[in-house]
């Protein structure tokens, strides 16, 4: 890189590098134009414009090496290999991991957590758990982004059962199973929300009637009832 007083007149107007970049600019934009046209005519389908990834119903594919949703691994009798000692939530620098530890009915294992849940609203995917875990409990190799929806904090705890489902999930169906479960609880998810049959949600060709809640000289209009949008690990 140049310095300042290296630059030329020329260079120093910046002039030339602004009608430069909107050059640039101007190629992209005329070419995706053109290929989005011939391909809305039929004609050059094999050729890509450049678009922004149409998620979800577009996803771009996880590197091998991407560092997703934690998992706790099973040891071969299908029980959690972890064994509580607390070194992920003592490593952990966002504090999001709750571990409450118990005795383990094998007596060659000395403990196991009774609870092991993750705030998934604190945690910032540092992998510093993974790294502090002496044998092997947990993992990031998942390839299933954080949630992105909720309406509680509730949604965003990732339970111990949760955590051990993964495993089972990616030992049966490899590593597309668990993303796609979690695209079906968002379908589940919008359905129960969004249902227009509740007789509690106005549709918007409604919006000309008066509040129902007004009627009875309500102040205060009433909260809708809640929906129990948490099910069982593995349902």
């Amino acid at each position: 890189m140049k310095r300042r007083e290296e630059l030329s007149l020329w260079e120093r107007l910046y002039l030339g590098e602004v009608l430069r970049g909107l050059v640039t600019i101007n190629a992209h934009f005329f070419r995706n134009l053109a290929l989005h046209i011939a391909h809305a005519m039929g004609f050059a389908r094999e050729r890509k414009a450049a678009t922004t990834v149409q998620y979800p119903d577009e996803r771009k594919t996880y590197s091998e090496g991407y560092r997703g949703s934690h998992r706790l691994t099973l040891r071969p009798d299908s029980t959690v290999r972890c064994t509580a000692c607390f070194l992920c939530a003592t490593a952990c620098p966002a504090q999001c991991i709750y571990i409450e530890a118990g005795a383990h009915p094998n007596p060659a294992v000395e403990k196991f957590p009774l609870r092991y849940e993750i705030d998934t609203l604190r945690c910032i995917y540092c992998g510093l758990c993974v790294e502090a875990c002496p044998c092997d409990a947990i993992r990031m190799d998942t390839y299933v982004h954080p949630r992105i929806w909720g309406f509680d904090r509730k949604d965003f705890i990732e339970t111990k059962e949760l955590l051990m489902h993964r495993s089972r999930v990616l030992a049966a169906e490899g590593r597309e199973g668990n993303l796609r479960e979690m695209f079906q609880w968002y379908d589940e998810q919008s359905r129960a929300v969004y249902e227009p049959m509740r007789p509690e949600l106005r549709t918007y060709s409604e919006r000309s009637q008066p509040p129902a809640w007004k009627d009875d000289g309500a102040d205060i209009m009433p909260e809708l009832p809640a929906l129990d949008r948490h099910r069982a690990a593995g349902k």
